[in-house]
């Protein structure tokens, strides 16, 4: 083989190649309605969409809520946080195995040094006869991949890279979801406490009160016993939200990255109570349903999908001969010296290795990598459906959880109405400290009731913004994963056309 044989079989191999397997396209389309409409009794149908935008992967959606301590403690997170630092790992892993498959594609270029020294004892005229050879010569070799087993390989690994990008993209989603619902928990938490401590202050009040008229003859022990069993009722009220309160701190310490010896002192950051939050960021009538395509466990499963196909095509190619092309010019001489002064040589060479008999290893293969495609793209639909699941529940309880708020507001203003009138009139002795017992004992459920359903409120948000990726009306983005969106809900065609 010349050496213009060997660039011309190395320009028609980097340039040519017959396409195995299936092509590289999104999973088929899905018969989606175009909008949801809030509201639990109406149809998920909706004539026309909202105008909003979708959103890019590293929008700060929580910045809706206002809460700069809240930004600081999700800002901790992404610096510190082990499962997000993991995610990153995996993407940094996923580029290194792409750059590992691009360079099977290219042609390998070796050197080597070969060093010898050999004696010859009883040569001409009794003398030993030394012999020093250097040998240094440059190699290149080439698999000619005429059957896209490097090519598809390749883009197997490109793919993967998308799909490790949304899964980092899924962890920090739902890392900023968590940390947003445990702040937002954990100052319900310590609103209610104070609330419970405010009462509990009160009732050892009136417990000391009626210990005393019970001591001048004023009341019956009954009343005594009452009052102190409101005051032990509360007291573990207290010491139940406590705990409450030292979980979601520790949970939160957990999800910033924390050092284990924090741990002990739960020093978490705190703004605002809920209470005084800006009202929660509206939902727009008739969000579209196209939101779904931002969420990055659907992209995830959808490259997921995509990686399989590629892999299909490597397993058939492996089927087929390979062929493989090597080179080597070099010299021989005898010294350092004249290294580059000896006679040179070169070597060309092509083989051809066809596989005739592994035991069905080749195909079993090819079937394996079928059915991981199947698997991937059942996985893909059950990801879309819960997605559906996942942001109708949300806008549902979003929506129902306003109202409750409105509903338990006027209902603690009716209850503290209730309360003053009853310690008006038992004062007054019109009516029996066990109605004002009752009164107190009510009002306090109705106000931690409120603020469980105030943070109920925000986390259902949360999580709205959660089961669209990361919320609503952003400006668009075209990133690395925006740019192959999977389109599970346009026309099959559309769906098709990429690879």
């Amino acid at each position: 083989m010349t050496t213009s044989a060997l660039l011309a079989a190395l320009f028609i191999g980097s340039f040519f190649h017959i396409d195995l397997g299936p092509k590289i396209t999104s999973p088929l389309a899905y018969d989606m309605p175009p909008a949801y409409v809030s509201s639990v009794s109406g149809d998920i149908r909706a004539d026309k969409a909202a105008p909003v935008e979708k959103i890019t992967p590293d929008t700060a959606w929580w910045t809706l809520f206002n809460e700069p301590v809240l930004n600081q403690c999700i800002d901790e997170a992404f610096r510190r946080n082990r499962d997000l630092e993991g995610a990153l790992a995996a993407v940094a892993q996923s580029r290194a195995a792409f750059k590992v498959a691009r360079g099977e594609q290219r042609p390998s270029l070796n050197a080597q040094l070969d060093a010898s020294r050999s004696y010859i004892l009883g040569g001409a005229e009794g003398k030993r006869d030394e012999t020093n050879l250097l040998e240094p010569a440059g190699g290149v070799s080439y698999e000619m991949d005429l059957w896209g087993k490097l090519q598809k390989a390749t883009r197997a690994a490109r793919e993967n890279i998308l799909a490790t990008e949304a899964a980092k993209n899924t962890v920090r989603l739902s890392l900023a979801g968590e940390v947003a619902k445990n702040y937002f928990s954990l100052r319900a938490a310590d609103r209610q406490i104070q609330i419970a401590q405010e009462n509990l202050k009160s009732q050892q009040r009136t417990l000391d009160l009626s210990k005393y008229q019970y001591e001048q003859g004023q009341v019956s022990e009954l009343e005594v016993r009452r009052n102190e069993a409101l005051v032990a009722s509360t007291a573990v009220q207290v010491q139940q939200l406590q705990l409450a309160m030292t979980q979601y701190e520790t949970s939160l310490l957990l999800l910033m990255g924390r050092d284990p010896k924090e741990f002990a002192a739960r020093e978490v950051p705190r703004g605002a109570y809920i209470a005084e939050l800006p009202p929660c960021p509206s939902i727009p009538e008739g969000l579209p349903a196209e939101l779904l395509t931002q969420r990055p466990d659907i992209l995830q499963a959808a490259f997921n999908y995509r990686t399989a196909l590629a892999n299909i095509g490597s397993a058939k190619a492996a089927q087929y001969p390979t062929i493989s092309l090597s080179g080597l010019i070099g010299n021989v001489n005898n010294s350092v010296s004249d290294m580059l002064d000896g006679p040179t040589g070169w070597a060309a060479a092509a083989g051809i290795v066809a596989p005739l008999y592994n035991g069905g290893k080749l195909e079993a293969n090819v079937k394996k990598t079928e059915a991981a495609a199947q698997q991937a793209l059942a996985q893909y639909y059950k990801t879309v459906q819960n997605a559906m699941k996942e942001t109708i529940d949300a806008i549902n309880a979003n929506e129902k959880s306003e109202e409750v708020v409105a509903l338990e507001i006027k209902q603690e203003e009716a209850q503290r109405r209730a309360f003053e009138l009853a310690q008006s009139q038992y004062l007054d002795g019109m009516t029996s400290q066990l109605d004002l017992l009752d009164a107190q004992r009510s009002l306090l459920a109705v106000q931690l009731q409120l603020e469980g359903s105030r943070a109920d409120r925000l986390n259902s948000a949360v999580g709205l913004c959660l089961a669209l990726g990361g919320g609503w009306q952003y400006r668009a983005g075209d990133d690395l994963e925006t740019k192959e969106l999977p389109t599970p809900w346009k026309d099959k065609k559309e769906a098709g056309k990429k690879q």
